[in-house]
């Protein structure tokens, strides 16, 4: 196995002098950042503008102009370490520094950026249909649309879904269908396409515009909507960038069995336009 680009650190290899400005940043003190996870198939970052969209949206939601950062000189290092990588994904993290006293901002912050390159672990029988488990998200995360770096509900939502589920279709407070621990969740139903609005604390994922984009905004439905709507569904999907779409074929929770769905053929077409190009498999 070819062993694995370096990761970037502002363009450059990282130095043991970096953790002192790691160890005093804030991204480390409060999780001030923003960072996204693509997919690189065949030498390219796929949905590589929807990634950067993401992670401007991301900062402006953090009050930070888009002039923080260098965006070509950024899709650029993308683009150079996802040719060396081939296949695998990038974590592309930026990281508010040193700086401030306390909660308050420094008014000159300074920033940094860091691409980590890593293999991607497929697993095949996810693509055939996948049991869910059914579970209130654990918090909310401030602004949760947004990937920042503080992702400790989704922690949480992992330690509360039992092991032998890869997955779990989460709830919130109101009782609305939200998202899954690490993936947005879509639904077929009376001829159209259904998915969480953002209002439900829904995860704006790179995987969930690509769909939306491809349907047709006006052909999808951005619901509020509960367990029995779920319920009468007629296919299931969970969806991320790196991993593509996983149908589900049940939903359970402590008492059993709550709902089951096939893997059907309006999911069978959605993987067959995407997983070619993030290249997975269709089943």
């Amino acid at each position: 196995m070819a062993a694995l680009p370096p990761m970037l650190l502002d363009g450059r290899s990282p130095t043991a002098s970096d953790l002192d400005w790691l160890l005093a940043s804030r991204a480390l003190a409060f999780g001030e950042g923003v960072f996204t996870t693509l997919r690189v198939c065949e030498g390219q970052a796929v949905f590589l503008d929807d990634h950067l969209w993401r992670l401007q949206k991301g900062l402006a939601t953090l009050l930070y102009p888009l002039e923080t950062f260098d965006w070509s000189l950024l899709q650029q290092e993308i683009v150079q370490l996802s040719k060396e990588l081939q296949e695998g994904m990038l974590k592309v993290m930026l990281l508010a520094g040193p700086g401030g006293m306390g909660y308050r901002r420094a008014k000159q912050q300074s920033w940094h950026r860091l691409i980590h390159p890593r293999l991607l672990s497929i697993s095949h029988s996810t693509y055939q249909g996948i049991d869910c488990w059914w579970q209130a998200c654990p918090g909310s995360n401030p602004e949760s649309a947004s990937k920042h770096l503080n992702r400790l509900s989704q922690i949480l939502a992992s330690e509360g879904c039992p092991d032998n589920f890869v997955e779990a279709l989460q709830y919130n407070a109101k009782g609305e269908v939200s998202e899954g621990i690490a993936r947005n969740v879509f639904w077929f139903s009376k001829g159209r396409w259904h998915t969480p609005s953002l209002k439900t604390g829904a995860l704006a994922g790179v995987m969930r515009r690509q769909l939306i984009s491809y349907l047709g905004a006006d052909q999808v439905i951005e619901a509020q909507a509960g367990l029995e709507e779920l319920k009468e569904a007629e296919e299931v999907l969970l969806c991320n960038s790196l991993q593509g779409i996983w149908p589900v074929v049940s939903l359970q929770d402590k008492n059993g069995y709550l709902a089951s769905w096939p893997a059907g053929p309006n999911t069978q077409q959605l993987m067959a336009v995407f997983h070619s190009q993030l290249g997975l498999p269709l089943n």
